[in-house]
């Protein structure tokens, strides 16, 4: 079939179906029938423009970082906004405060802490960085040109590294030649390295230096001898020993195979630096920014906002009054005092940023209904789920977008100044809707009952009495609309016990080898089914920790014995081998310049089973630990123990039962309850959260 180039683009002089033929793209794109050797040959000129997400990422966090209060008052005074040009790039600068800027930035990319730095999140291309410890911007370029398979399977890397660090002495083919392998330690790096050499040493010219280059690149036998011949006549010219012209052009040939385009690289460095220096001195703003590109890829949010928060940084669910479309940073009205002693540069920001989820992220919830979410929030923040209703338009904001709001969170901050549920807001929307038409209609007749008027000044709740949700129940409805678990993750309830039986978290099964065998506890997401040509049945689904989640693949062989155990949503524990593939591309093909950063990675799942039902096998106990604020008030600490006494009734099994009581000097106090014996299922584990509001039972093995 035809395909496209993603990046190709073709120059001609006049029409381009006058040189080549064509035919249209999907997109509606003139494309050639000739691929890229023969279009040259046609004599036309091609180009590869390559687009890079990491550009849109820096673009978001220029402008979060100019809307930082500092930055606003900054340029108030007259300062200029933030530039990304600005930046301080050398350790050694003479202005000692952005010299210190410049060397944490190189702290950072040594220290393999580099996720969301561009180039640097494969744990390859890390390790190499920490050998390295690169501290100025030309070791930056050389990295990048040199993890590639190539060099990387001839040892020019571990040499490079050696020379860089002192270990290994730094030897030149030539004395003539240091200037041009001063920056890379004697080692040939770069292609313009081997026409710089070419033209020192053999006196080509520049337009004949860069035919070598490409005569080189492609290894055409013939042509290489008529360009050796070539090199060692130049070089006699220059008195040169013949011997030695030899030996060089054979380097030159060697190296020519693996050295990369030193401007490509350099471009490449630039944004790798770039971003390593927003993530060191801009963090918050920088994930930010790393969140809105990853919208609507799930995969990539999980793993981003683990990382968000393994820095310190709190990601905060949605909110009718502070989100907009995409992820937004919040900061406090006025600096708060920095800490005595902060532990980051999170910790040390005296604004308290934090990251705010954007209404674009929830499902369902279109542009319209943010349009006239932010249009009518102008007029002042929304008091609850009844004032928003009455305000919107209930033509763009119906009652799928009201339970989305709902479920994903939006509405928790004005939740939070009664005593109301999430689910007590969810069983109000009917009622919030019908005041919100009423409202509506008011609005077009120009006119407004008395009561009407009360309530817009005095708005009033109004929430049913209603059962708060239990955590799974929560955490599935904010799941279904922000599709990933944002406030708590189901495994929260075994999250000490699953430790115990997991080998490996999903993130670091990128650590792992082909073929290993490991054990993930996770929740199964996205699940699927297919019926291959050969018969049977497949199942497709993710494996879903706190860490990010990792595909899992079960094949005919197991499905019928593991079906059972196949539900979406279930905790599991899942046992398989490690595959290791590349990423190929629509054509199915490998990108020539793959490095561990496209390599993907998913588990042949060989046996599943359900979370619960393992810790259960193990369970030999169950210790209840009560918080003293659940039991505060007589009459709410009345009613949950008469609670509590029922599910132990329904709940009768093997295992014994104890409760703990936190006292406020630090103590406890342990009550025996000998007797009741109960069964640890999920639905009394269910009934705890829904009696105390969270988690309260610990599973003793």
């Amino acid at each position: 079939h035809a395909g496209m180039h993603a990046a190709g683009i073709v120059i001609s002089e006049g029409p381009l179906w006058d040189t080549v033929p064509v035919f249209k793209g999907s997109g509606g794109e003139i494309v050639t029938q000739y691929a890229k050797d023969e279009v040259e040959a046609a004599g036309l000129v091609k180009f590869d423009f390559l687009g890079l997400t990491t550009l849109t990422v820096l673009d978001f966090a220029i402008g979060m970082i100019r809307r930082r209060p500092d930055e606003v008052a900054r340029v108030a005074k007259g300062g200029f906004s933030f530039m990304l040009e600005d930046i301080p790039m050398d350790g050694k600068d003479p202005d000692p405060a952005q010299a210190k800027l410049a060397r944490e930035t190189f702290e950072l990319l040594q220290s393999g802490e580099t996720t969301g730095v561009f180039q640097l999140e494969s744990s390859g291309m890390q390790k190499l960085f920490k050998d390295l410890c690169p501290d100025c911007f030309e070791d930056i370029v050389a990295a990048v040109a040199l993890y590639r398979p190539g060099p990387l399977g001839t040892g020019m890397v571990e040499d490079f590294v050696n020379r860089k660090r002192g270990k290994a002495r730094v030897v030149y083919p030539h004395d003539d030649l240091k200037d041009i392998l001063k920056d890379t330690y004697g080692v040939i790096v770069y292609q313009e390295q081997v026409m710089m050499i070419a033209r020192r040493m053999g006196g080509y010219s520049l337009g004949g230096a860069d035919l070598l280059r490409r005569a080189m690149g492609k290894k055409k036998a013939e042509e290489m001898q008529k360009q050796k011949a070539t090199f060692v006549e130049g070089a006699k010219k220059l008195n040169y020993d013949e011997a030695k012209a030899v030996e060089i052009f054979d380097l030159l040939e060697y190296f020519a195979g693996y050295g990369f385009n030193k401007s490509h690289s350099a471009a490449y460095a630039l944004i790798t630096y770039q971003t390593a220096y927003l993530k060191r001195h801009f963090p918050v703003e920088f994930m930010a920014a790393t969140l809105c590109s990853d919208l609507g890829k799930i995969e990539k949010l999980v793993g981003t906002i683990n990382e968000a928060r393994a820095m310190g940084i709190e990601v905060m669910v949605p909110d009718v009054n502070e989100s907009d479309r995409l992820f937004t940073v919040i900061y406090e009205p006025k600096p708060l005092p920095v800490p005595r002693r902060p532990a980051n540069r999170i910790e040390a920001d005296p604004y308290r940023p934090r990251i705010r989820v954007g209404l674009g992220g929830i499902k369902g919830v279109g542009d319209s209904a943010i349009e006239s979410i932010v249009e009518a929030r102008g007029a002042g923040p929304f008091q609850d789920l009844f004032d928003f209703s009455t305000r919107i338009d209930p033509r763009r904001v119906n009652k799928g977008v009201l339970e989305a709001l709902v479920n994903s969170g939006a509405f928790d901050k004005t939740l939070s100044r009664t005593t109301a549920t999430r689910a007590q807001a969810f069983a109000a929307i009917e009622k919030a809707l019908e005041r919100g038409k009423g409202a509506a209609k008011e609005r077009t007749s120009g006119q407004m009952g008395l009561f009407s008027l009360a309530e817009t000044l005095q708005p009033t709740s109004g929430y049913p009495d209603v059962p708060p949700w239990d955590l799974l129940q929560r955490l599935k409805s904010e799941r279904d609309a922000l599709g990933l678990y944002l406030t708590g993750h189901p495994l929260d309830r075994y999250a000490a016990e699953a430790a115990r039986f997991a080998s490996v978290q999903a993130a670091g099964l990128q650590e792992r080898e082909n073929g290993e065998e490991v054990t993930l506890a996770g929740v199964i997401e996205g699940y699927r089914e297919k019926v291959p040509k050969s018969g049977g049945r497949m199942a497709f689904f993710f494996v879903e920790d706190r860490s990010g989640r990792v595909e899992a693949i079960v094949r005919p062989k197991t499905y019928d014995s593991l079906a059972g155990a196949l539900k979406e949503g279930e905790a599991v524990l899942v046992t398989g081998k490690v595959k290791v593939e590349f990423k190929r591309d629509d054509e199915g093909n490998v990108d020539e310049e793959v490095n561990e950063a496209q390599l993907t990675r998913s588990l042949a799942v060989e046996t599943v089973t359900p979370l619960g039902d393992a810790l259960r096998a193990r369970t030999r106990g169950v210790t209840l630990r009560l918080s003293p604020t659940t039991l505060l008030q007589v009459e709410v600490a009345k009613r949950r123990l008469t609670e509590l006494r029922k599910a132990l009734g329904e709940h009768p099994g093997k295992c014994p039962v104890n409760a703990v009581l936190k006292i406020p000097d630090g103590g406890e106090v342990v009550f025996a309850l000998p007797k009741f014996r109960i069964e640890p299922s999920e639905e009394f584990l269910a009934k705890l959260e829904r009696i105390f509001g969270e988690k309260v039972a610990e599973l003793r093995s």
